[in-house]
């Protein structure tokens, strides 16, 4: 879409709005939701009616709430460290430039080769003694999430650099023969129609996130898996 369209800017959010609402991946986050909300009113409703011990009860709440709380935070931080550190990759990956599409295509390599548990326990255990950290748990914490954030980063610039590369060359030069800055050409042309063919494999790789985070339970991160 280029500046001038008949639709305009709200054509183009219309569109999205719709693309979004058609999605299955949406349809299935709203329907694990409403699963989520539908055993919080039974557990709730069994406490009402003394169908759990109170001292259980209470243990729960605190427990699971704690790690609820943690396991969104963590992820609340490792999604857009990840989704910005594999869009600059994914972008680098298709540069006409060897100097920076190899090490992007060596560092995707290797670190989709790592597994994401030993990423995780070697941040954990030895960048809070290379970077002098006085409190080496909670850095220790840190690093682990960095190195989760790396580890998603990787999958998502194969994403990314599908969705660059779906972007017709055509549509490109038409951009630049009605004389389009860079900018206009990636917002107008590039963004739009990456961001509508990677929607699916990121919300995929968002929840593969999510999951990720129970691997922090083996170095002591108190999220949901920890509590449980």
């Amino acid at each position: 879409m280029v500046p001038g369209d008949s639709d305009g800017e709200e054509g183009w959010r219309r569109r999205v709005r719709r693309i979004i609402l058609r999605d299955p991946l949406f349809r299935r986050a709203v329907f694990a939701a409403a699963v989520v909300l539908g055993l919080l009113f039974v557990l709730y409703l069994a406490q009402a009616l003394a169908i759990i011990h109170p001292r259980l009860w209470s243990l729960l709440q605190d427990t699971l709430n704690e790690g609820a709380v943690n396991t969104f935070r963590f992820s609340i931080f490792i999604i857009p460290v990840g989704a910005l550190i594999g869009f600059l990759l994914g972008w680098a990956r298709i540069s006409r430039h060897p100097i920076v599409s190899w090490p992007a295509a060596v560092y995707i390599d290797l670190v989709r080769g790592m597994p994401a548990l030993v990423m995780i326990l070697f941040a954990f255990f030895w960048l809070p003694l290379v970077f002098g950290a006085t409190d080496t748990f909670e850095s220790g914490i840190f690093f682990a999430l960095i190195a989760l954030a790396v580890h998603t980063s990787a999958y998502q610039a194969e994403i990314f650099r599908a969705g660059f590369q779906s972007v017709a060359r055509g549509q490109v030069e038409a951009a630049e023969a009605v004389g389009l800055t860079n900018w206009e050409k990636i917002r107008y042309v590039v963004l739009p129609q990456t961001f509508r063919v990677t929607l699916p494999a990121l919300g995929n790789e968002f929840a593969v996130i999510i999951k990720d985070t129970s691997l922090l339970a083996a170095i002591g991160a108190a999220d949901l898996v920890f509590w449980g």
